[in-house]
């Protein structure tokens, strides 16, 4: 594997962990409308880790592909 292939890969591997953060999201958003006050502020909090995440992720995999 050459230095470029890698970069792909890792780059194909941010992306996908930035997908799996935002379904994270989505599953927890329409989860926490159903929960009761205290659990819903824990999964708001996930929320907001799982959504940081994401777009850490798709800036890595940006910054992959531009070197």
């Amino acid at each position: 594997m050459d230095h470029d292939e890698a970069t792909r890969s890792l780059g194909r591997l941010l992306e996908r962990e930035a997908d799996r953060a935002q379904e994270t999201v989505t599953e927890l958003e329409a989860l926490a409308l159903h929960l009761p006050e205290k659990p819903r502020q824990l999964a708001q909090s996930q929320i907001k880790a799982s959504h940081n995440m994401a777009k850490e992720f798709r800036e890595l995999a940006l910054r992959s592909k531009e070197k």
